[in-house]
């Protein structure tokens, strides 16, 4: 097996080496075209191969490409996720300060979508909301 792959599933500690859950056999078998990737398939033969589309394909290595091999892995086994710099941290910290009307939205409150969008904007890094922890509004 690929060594980044068998490096992904190690860090994950609730993972066996091979996918034991009902969602498993997804994760297997994005597995298995990031390891006919690295054979030197094209999309086109790995989406055949494994009965996916091709965008379906293109998805999961733009994800790796982005993220690494680990977000082939289901969320919760996900590590070493690209986290902001302190110094991205205060700048964000100043960004919000601002409020959300100066970054052109209709009110000044702050969404999970808002902060996603921010920081893929200003730092160029693609989060999800859930990767937002809770915040008070106050």
């Amino acid at each position: 097996m690929n060594e980044n792959i068998e490096k992904a599933q190690s860090e994950n500690s609730s993972m066996s080496s091979e996918p034991s859950s009902s969602h498993d056999w997804r994760t297997k078998r994005r597995l298995q075209a990031w390891e006919l990737k690295e054979k030197g398939w094209s999309q086109r033969q790995i989406a055949a191969e494994l009965d996916v589309s091709e965008g379906a394909v293109s998805q999961w290595f733009k994800r790796a490409k982005s993220h690494g091999v680990n977000a082939l892995m289901p969320k919760s086994g996900r590590r070493n996720r690209q986290a902001l710099s302190l110094n991205q941290l205060q700048r964000l910290a100043d960004c919000i300060e601002f409020g959300a009307s100066a970054f052109g939205f209709d009110d000044n409150s702050w969404t999970r979508d808002r902060f996603c969008w921010l920081i893929e904007n200003k730092f160029n890094i693609k989060i999800e909301e859930e990767d937002i922890a809770d915040f008070d509004e106050d």
